[in-house]
């Protein structure tokens, strides 16, 4: 009996996990187009372009485990989707800033 304890918590934990990491960002992923992305998670909260770069924010405001004592600013996650030639190249959890030079006009910063 108890290894199907187990293995049944074991599944619920990797489930729930992926649900919590993958959020906002579930139906992106690298190649699809600018149409495709909003299509997807719908319109951004906010848009950059820097050439033949583009950057898509996304704020998800239930981002998050639910508290009793957690407020609205800790509930709040940004992700940001990088495009090139309007094609996503990377994307994910973090907000995005501008270089001053290199390759890619912008990178994209993890949160902490």
């Amino acid at each position: 009996m108890r290894p199907v304890i187990f293995a049944l918590l074991s599944i619920l934990v990797l489930s729930l996990s992926s649900c919590a990491t993958r959020g906002k960002m579930a139906g992106v992923h690298e190649g699809m187009t600018q149409a495709q992305v909003i299509r997807a998670i719908g319109s951004p909260d906010g848009y950059q372009r820097s050439g033949e770069y583009e950057v898509l924010f996304y704020i998800d405001r239930s981002a998050g485990n639910w508290s009793a004592f957690s407020n609205s600013y800790r509930d709040v996650t940004d992700y940001s989707v990088i495009l090139k030639d309007d094609h996503v190249v990377e994307y994910g959890p973090g907000r995005t800033h501008q270089r001053g030079s290199g390759a890619t006009p912008f990178v994209r910063m993890p949160p902490r």
